[in-house]
């Protein structure tokens, strides 16, 4: 007989794609997390994500109007390493620390997307400037000195005159660094298992990716002699609604990104069509935006990357996912971009509906 699927036992969240909600206003998105700390709590629902990307409401901003509002955990998946030097990531993280009553932050960096974030920025050395922002954002929450010389990408990029940085005040709160979310290539499974405390899998890369990636995260994580075993966090990518249609039409503004910024042999990888995107990296490119974008999306980007659709559609895969989680040990699920065209009726079914059919 087989065996029964494992069931699922830690935490609930739900990611803010900031780019992807422009639709509503900051008080709107706190509205809506109030919203899930009511329908979801029962079910173990405790942090909100944000994220950040230019030209979109600030991931600093709206990160500490959550905290100060609601009795949450925060986390974000993912703040961009280019955006801000490395002092001003401290220095703002660990204010927002006084606002958590104790509670840790998941704190999650990530290069950024390469189809909206090298139309904005340098995005010079990606896994040089990841390692050495996780020694900064360490060394700084801890209460110790930095010296510039441990950092000598950031501090070039940044143009960091001084020897020493230090924090002038204590942070309060636990600050995890998480790194994701993105597929763990094997270039960054060492740099993950030796700066990291967490990372960020999106389920959009297929089970068996992720599986894949966990054996080597483990493997990883073992041979770099850390004391802590890695926390692991899973982003749910689903798109929910009553309306089918609606619910898949919605799901093309996160994978509109998604695609543009993958190389032609992982799209064939995951069954897409090339030359069906080259459209879409076009409208990147001209930096017209995530809704023109969108529009260019074809149906099987949809298909091939993501959950979307009805409740009972999507219900069985869901299942699945939380099975992978709870057989693996990760410790959160969080319900991720892009949520559903009507967020308020997303949270609602997942209340309402999804999670309780999980138990």
């Amino acid at each position: 007989m087989a065996n029964p699927p494992a069931t699922f036992t830690g935490e609930i969240g739900i990611h803010y794609p900031l780019h992807v909600l422009n639709r509503y206003t900051l008080p709107e998105l706190i509205g809506l997390a109030e919203r899930a700390v009511k329908t979801m709590g029962p079910f173990g629902f405790t942090r909100v994500w944000t994220n950040d990307n230019l030209e979109y409401r600030s991931v600093l901003a709206s990160s500490a109007a959550i905290l100060a509002s609601l009795p949450v955990k925060l986390g974000t998946a993912v703040t961009v390493p280019y955006f801000r030097n490395p002092i001003d990531v401290a220095m703002a993280f660990a204010t927002m620390s006084e606002l958590a009553d104790g509670k840790e932050i998941s704190l999650g960096l990530g290069p950024g997307s390469r189809s909206i974030l090298t139309r904005h920025v340098v995005r010079t050395k990606p896994l040089t400037i990841m390692a050495e922002l996780a020694v900064a954002l360490r060394t700084l929450f801890a209460g110790a000195t930095l010296d510039r010389r441990d950092i000598p990408t950031l501090a070039d990029y940044f143009h960091l005159n001084s020897e020493h940085y230090a924090l002038r005040f204590k942070t309060p709160a636990p600050i995890h660094l998480y790194y994701g979310p993105s597929l763990l290539k094997p270039a960054v499974l060492d740099l993950v298992a030796r700066h990291f405390d967490g990372v960020i899998l999106q389920t959009l890369y297929g089970i068996a990716d992720m599986e894949a990636s966990l054996t080597r995260l483990n493997d990883a994580r073992l041979e770099s002699g850390a004391r802590e075993p890695l926390r692991k966090t899973m982003l749910l990518n689903a798109s929910i609604s009553r309306d089918r249609q609606a619910a898949r039409q919605h799901a093309k503004r996160f994978v509109s990104h998604i695609v543009s910024g993958w190389p032609d042999d992982a799209l064939v990888a995951k069954n897409i069509d090339p030359k069906a995107i080259q459209a879409v990296r076009q409208a990147y490119a001209e930096n017209r935006g995530v809704d023109d974008a969108a529009a260019l999306t074809p149906d099987e980007a949809v298909d091939r990357l993501i959950i979307a659709g009805t409740p009972d559609e999507c219900v069985d895969r869901v299942r699945e996912l939380f099975s992978l989680a709870a057989r693996h040990g990760f410790s959160e699920i969080a319900i991720g971009v892009p949520l559903g065209p009507d967020v308020p009726e997303a949270i609602d079914l997942w209340g309402n509906e999804i999670l309780p059919a999980l138990k």
